[in-house]
């Protein structure tokens, strides 16, 4: 039996609001026109679906068990079709992201290779840009999501951290310091230190300076750099140990230098997405968020 869509949509409609004129309303059909509908479908069933009085309008036993079916067979439809519609999506899709330098160069390659594996008809934009320029992106839709820590300016969007991002002490494997397991800022003390300054940097300095003002402890700051890899050149140099994000330090150099946490204190900052508030993600663009939170949420860098 080849039954309508549009009938059952309009028995639902008159099985929801049980008046023939409230679903005529809805429908923006008439009264008449919707009642021949139902007739129709009566009729090519070969029973009565509802029981009408002057007053009423009720479903009969054989119309409460089609409610049900129908209910479920249009949902079913539902869903497949927005299979179907988001399938499309990302045959022909194209997703915009904006990182900061640092995670451009270090963690972000490795993710994109393995999206394309899973994805290989999506295509992937990436810009790198400091938080400042990142957040303007985001709120001008250029991009549609970025992955950064975050900052000030952030009322107008939504940050889900994923990792914790230790501050780590860098140095060549012949250093004083590179035996020890874990490192004070107490011992950093009488060392010539290279910092950096990146993304979020501001933050960071003030964090490391208050630490050590509150142990009355004078830091020697030699060299204060911009990018990851200018610190572990210094460093590889022997002009002095680095201050360094862990997510930052550069992959190439995590093999030559040694590399310890720096406790007491503990400096932690939050590396995750950042979105417009309220703003709902595209099917392509939902794909490569997860596929980076499966990625970093297992491996926080505090294992490292």
């Amino acid at each position: 039996m080849n039954i309508n869509l549009k009938l059952l949509q309009s028995f639902l409609l008159v099985a929801d609001t049980r008046s023939f004129r409230k679903a005529a309303e809805e429908s923006n059909r008439t009264p008449s026109a919707l009642t021949a509908q139902i007739k129709q479908l009566e009729i090519q069933l070969g029973v009565p679906l509802f029981t009408r009085t002057t007053r009423s309008v009720s479903l009969t036993p054989e119309g409460r068990h089609l409610l049900d079916k129908a209910r479920q067979a249009l949902a079913m439809v539902s869903e497949g079709l927005d299979e179907i519609r988001d399938a499309a999506e990302m045959r022909r899709a194209a997703v915009s992201l904006a990182s900061s330098p640092t995670i451009t160069a270090t963690m972000l390659p490795a993710i994109l290779l393995n999206f394309q594996k899973e994805q290989p008809r999506i295509t992937v934009r990436v810009r790198e840009l400091l938080l400042p320029d990142l957040l303007e992106s985001i709120r001008r839709q250029e991009v549609d999501f970025g992955v950064s820590w975050p900052g000030q300016g952030m009322g107008d969007f939504h940050f889900e951290p994923l990792v914790r991002d230790p501050v780590c002490v860098i140095m060549l494997p012949d250093h004083p310091l590179a035996k020890r397991r874990r490192i004070t800022i107490d011992d950093l003390a009488n060392h010539a230190l290279v910092l950096f300054l990146g993304t979020g940097a501001a933050t960071l300095r003030r964090q490391i300076d208050d630490a050590a003002e509150a142990r009355n402890i004078r830091l020697s700051v030699c060299y204060e750099v911009q990018q990851p890899p200018t610190v572990a050149a210094f460093v590889a140099m022997g002009l002095g140990i680095g201050l360094i994000p862990r997510v930052a330090v550069p992959p190439a150099e995590a093999s030559r230098l040694r590399i310890a946490p720096l406790s007491e204190p503990a400096l932690v900052r939050e590396l995750g997405l950042i979105t417009v508030k309220g703003k709902a993600m595209s099917a392509p663009t939902a794909a490569l968020a997860e596929q980076i939170r499966r990625t970093l949420r297992p491996n926080s860098t505090e294992k490292n």
